[in-house]
This record gives C-alpha cells, sequence and structure tokens, in this order.
C-alpha cells in the first residue's frame, strides 16, 4: 500500500523570495504533521481500548462501563480533527473526470470553484457548530457524565481546521494539485 501523498507546497511558496502567505502555509503543513502523528497514536489507543473492552466483556464477564464512550467521542473528534489534513492533500472524494475533460482554463475555473465551495461550506459547518454548542450547553453524557459541549466542539473546531487547510490548498496547492489523473 502506498503512503498517503504529502502536501508539499508548490516550489514558490518555499523559495526565497517568496509570496508573505507561504510562511503560514507552512505553519499549516508542520501542525497537519504533529496532528496526523497525534491522530494516529490515539486511533492505536482506541483500538486498543476496543480489544481490552472485548476482553472484559467475553472472557472476564465484566463490561468496562466507560470504554464505549470514550471511543465514541474520541473518534468524533479524530474524524473532524482530520479533515483538515485530508483537504491539505486532495484525499477527499472528488469528481476528477469533469476536471481532466476540461481545457486549461475552465479546469482551473472549476478548481478554484470548487474551492470557494469547500471554503463556504466549513465556514457554515464552523457557523452552525457554534450554534449547536449552545444547544447542548449543560448536557451530560451517559456513562463518564462529561459535559457534551466538549464533544460537539469537534464540530466547529474541526471544521475551523479544514477551513484553513482549504484556504491553504488555495493559496499553496499541494504538489499534482493543478493536473490530477484520471485513472
Amino acid at each position: 500500500m502506498n503512503p498517503a501523498p504529502r502536501a508539499e507546497a508548490a516550489p514558490a511558496a518555499t523559495a526565497p523570495g517568496a509570496p508573505p502567505w507561504a510562511r503560514g502555509v507552512r505553519i499549516v503543513d508542520r501542525f497537519n504533521e504533529a496532528l496526523l502523528a497525534f491522530l494516529a497514536v490515539t486511533l492505536g489507543i482506541l483500538a486498543l481500548l476496543a480489544f481490552a473492552q472485548v476482553i472484559a466483556r467475553y472472557i472476564i464477564g465484566a463490561p468496562l462501563t466507560w470504554s464505549e464512550e470514550v471511543i465514541r467521542y474520541a473518534l468524533i473528534w479524530s474524524v473532524f480533527l482530520g479533515v483538515g489534513i485530508g483537504v491539505r492533500r486532495g484525499m477527499l472524494a472528488s469528481v476528477e473526470v469533469v476536471n481532466a475533460a476540461l481545457p486549461p482554463r475552465p479546469a482551473r475555473l472549476l478548481r478554484w470553484a470548487s474551492l470557494a465551495v469547500s471554503a463556504a461550506f466549513w465556514a457554515v459547518m464552523v457557523s452552525y457548530g457554534w450554534i449547536i454548542l449552545g444547544n447542548v450547553e449543560g448536557m451530560r453524557s451517559g456513562a463518564l457524565e462529561i459535559p457534551m459541549t466538549y464533544v460537539y466542539a469537534a464540530v466547529p473546531l474541526g471544521s475551523l481546521l479544514a477551513l484553513v487547510n482549504t484556504l491553504a490548498v488555495a493559496l499553496a496547492p499541494p504538489a499534482g494539485f493543478a493536473e490530477m489523473p484520471v485513472d
């Protein structure tokens, strides 16, 4: 299995005399690398916790009452935090056959329109995520009794990270972004 492509910024973003936003894009890319490492470790721990839950439930006969909730909420956070990395690396689902069939100029316009729609979507998600936080204020989870605002905060925060990564793609597309091949 091939490793996921790295979100290498376009050469113009790393060259001397780079545009002023290039430093910000590099910061986003470094943050994404650290976040990806954190998420990988977290998912490994969650897999071990799920295995421990199975052992506790079916072999020991005393299920862990809290593990399912921890796994569920940690996976929600992992998805929302990880979606920004997928945006930056161009790993989200897309219909590339249309882009490949167009001449260069309309294809470029389509890519910009796609980025604009994506940015608008993430902005709406951030906005409604904050509204959701207000709606769940005072609620607590069933087993752990943690405030549900901690769980639902994944929506606006993860969407904000995705919005920042969408802007990073617009400013410094990943290598190969302009000539996405059709398999």
